[in-house]
């Protein structure tokens, strides 16, 4: 059943979502580039101010510039630039992911196609209306949307677009930067338009992301799995997927068929001077610099109701935190398709891939703090180190944990009490096992059993120079 909101209600419950800055980025869209019907559109939000070593978490941002146009978009990416046009090095800014989202012509005219009634918000709790479509998005790797020629993504001269999006400071000064996209729009007509269906193992959380804890054997997989079943008859004609550091591949397949897989997106890792290996401070796992894609003209044939499974698979022998498995696909509907366990076509092709290793390379997150104002990486926070009971319970305040260094037995169980209004949440950086909590505050709680013993390095995801803490596990006996 549809969820049925007054707009006035869907406006609140997005402004709630989504709260206002001393003053949010403007922007605009210029016209750049034409060939034929097609028109290049480059759009630029900001300048957007990131504090120092600050995460900068953007939930919900309504009406980012976009095309004033009729048409159909048939390629999209985006980037970090300066004031000229300069590409941002993630020594200065990361742009860890973006999401742009099509709200239509009026609140409750699109939703969300792989969703219910809504979407759980960043706060854990939240329920936010499923009254906007996810149609593209872009990570560290810099996703990019190709559609095959014939095909696009209709868009509306009078709609409205929102994004998410999360930045990563790595100076200890302010930084100001514009996020900049290059929207192609075809105003030809007879384009096949097309569907996205956002496949995601976490699927309708504002904040996707599980724990891979680790300790399996060296080669061993981690495996997240999603079922979806195609609401309609129609042809994939494109897609690819997103991962965070340790992913091993994404793979969409057909159960039951002879030939399964549809398709898997594969991760490529850069060498080991690769800036995303060498940034300081580390805030996070480093991820992929590139996915792999794919596109068809004709498409691979999907019946109505036929079961789609995606495999997010990662490596299980070291933790992975905060992760992903997201795999975004375009379907252009067609009723004609009514067999299930149809081949690709002939003219199925992966985009091209940059040049890079195959498997992820060795990362030991560290935990960093502040020392006379520059971030380095520390052991430990100051503090004497607690030994707490079997049952403990660890005080989190806005920017600090009250304990920040504790010890506790093999089997105990530890508790965090987030007081305040901030979000928070509690986050391995590196120990034998890998856990994080959802963003949390107002007193709500997370609890973990820490049952193999050794040295737990956390930190506040949302704030990683500034709350950090370890624990300390002790053999039993």
């Amino acid at each position: 059943m549809r969820l049925a909101l007054p707009v006035s209600v869907v406006l609140a419950v997005l402004a709630l979502a989504a709260p206002a800055s001393a003053q949010d980025p403007t922007g605009s869209c210029t016209v750049t580039a034409t060939s034929g019907t097609k028109q290049t559109h480059t759009c630029r939000l900001g300048p957007i101010a990131v504090a120092p070593y600050q995460v900068l978490t953007r939930e919900l941002l309504l009406n980012p510039p976009k095309p004033i146009v009729d048409g159909h978009v048939t390629d999209m990416k985006v980037d970090v630039v300066d004031a000229d046009g300069t590409q941002v090095p993630i020594n200065r800014l990361m742009l860890h992911h973006i999401v742009f989202l099509n709200l239509g012509s009026d609140f409750g005219q699109k939703r969300d196609l792989t969703c219910g009634n809504a979407f759980t918000g960043w706060d854990s709790r939240s329920l936010l209306p499923n009254a906007a479509e996810r149609f593209y998005a872009a990570g560290e790797e810099r996703a990019k949307m190709s559609l095959p020629p014939g095909h696009g993504y209709p868009i509306a001269e009078d709609e409205s677009w929102a994004m998410t999006y999360m930045l990563m400071n790595h100076r200890a000064k302010v930084d100001r930067a514009y996020i900049q996209y290059e929207v192609t729009v075809d105003s030809a007509p007879g384009l096949s338009a097309v569907k996205p269906y956002w496949l995601d193992v976490k699927n309708c959380l504002v904040d996707p992301v599980y724990d891979v804890p680790g300790g399996g054997k060296r080669g061993s997989t981690h495996r997240r799995s999603f079922t979806w079943n195609a609401p309609e008859a129609g042809r994939i004609v494109a897609g690819g997927g997103h991962l965070h550091g340790g992913g091993k591949n994404l793979t969409l397949r057909r159960p039951g068929c002879t030939d399964e897989r549809v398709y898997t997106s594969r991760p490529v890792w850069g060498g080991r001077r690769h800036p995303f290996y060498n940034v300081r401070p580390v805030l996070h796992e480093p991820g992929p610099i590139h996915m792999t894609g794919f596109r068809s003209a004709r498409g691979v044939p999907v019946a109505a109701g036929e079961r789609l499974v995606l495999d997010s698979n990662y490596d299980a022998s070291q933790p992975h935190t905060r992760v992903m498995g997201i795999f975004l696909v375009y379907m252009a509907p067609d009723a004609s398709v009514t067999s299930e366990c149809g081949a690709r076509p002939s003219d199925f092709e992966e985009l091209p891939r940059p040049k890079g290793r195959k498997a992820p390379p060795p990362f030991t997150v560290p935990i960093v703090g502040l020392r006379s104002g520059k971030a380095v990486n520390i052991e430990a926070p100051p503090g004497r180190r607690a030994a707490l009971g079997r049952r403990g319970t660890i005080s989190v305040g806005d920017m600090f944990f009250r304990r920040p260094n504790v010890s506790v037995r093999a089997g105990s169980r530890l508790t965090w009490r987030f007081g305040g209004d901030t979000l928070h949440n509690v986050t391995l950086a590196n120990g034998p096992r890998g856990f994080s909590s959802p963003n949390l505050s107002d007193g709500r709680t997370f609890s973990r059993r820490l049952s193999v013993p050794g040295t737990y390095q956390l930190f506040c995801g949302l704030h990683p120079v500034d709350m950090t803490a370890t624990i300390r596990v002790r053999r039993r006996g």
